[in-house]
């Protein structure tokens, strides 16, 4: 394991018990027998550690299902990693964090939509502004619902919400590209 990993999993388990506002350097370097100068040559703060960590359990999610046809299995992916760092990101929305935290998932769900997007867009004449618009667009419409879902508690089925989420957007991207198609 890597000191970087090793940092991001002793945060994981302070955020079992303590919200990320109260958690401190120390304590982390404390858990992983380091000093704050490595904690330090890895990361600038802990701001960067929770955006690492996040990055790290979200890439997992994705990878593979940058489809249109796979889509569902990404977004279900996504919140199945929440469900499952549910401490993690549920401490981390009642912190001051919680810009960074948003900040970040919708910087992956945008990436990994464009690519959806782009592949959608393939034999058709868009313009790059245009597929850009869509993917934030829907960047936006998916944090909306994974941060309503966090409010809530998880209590949700995150497979019910990828199957309410589909039937909307069934057929929706295509049909978006082929009206900005010039």
């Amino acid at each position: 394991m890597t000191t970087k990993e090793r940092l991001s999993a002793a945060l994981i388990q302070e955020l079992q018990q303590t919200p990320v506002d109260k958690i401190t350097i120390q304590t982390l370097v404390d858990d992983c027998d380091l000093t704050r100068q490595t904690f330090y040559n890895h990361f600038a703060d802990i701001y960067e550690l929770v955006e690492w960590t996040a990055a790290q359990a979200t890439a997992k999610s994705l990878a593979h299902s940058a489809d249109y046809d796979h889509w569902q299995h990404g977004f279900l992916n996504v919140m199945q990693t929440i469900q499952a760092n549910q401490y993690l990101i549920e401490n981390t929305y009642q912190s001051a964090y919680r810009d960074l935290l948003e900040k970040y998932i919708y910087t992956v769900l945008y990436q990994y939509i464009l690519v959806v997007v782009d592949r959608q867009a393939q034999g058709l004449t868009v313009a790059q502004k245009h597929k850009d618009f869509i993917a934030h667009f829907y960047s936006l419409a998916f944090i909306a619902l994974i941060f309503d879902w966090v409010k809530d508690g998880l209590k949700t089925d995150p497979q019910e919400l990828v199957a309410q989420t589909a039937v909307l957007i069934q057929g929706d991207f295509r049909k978006a590209l082929q009206q900005y198609t010039h």
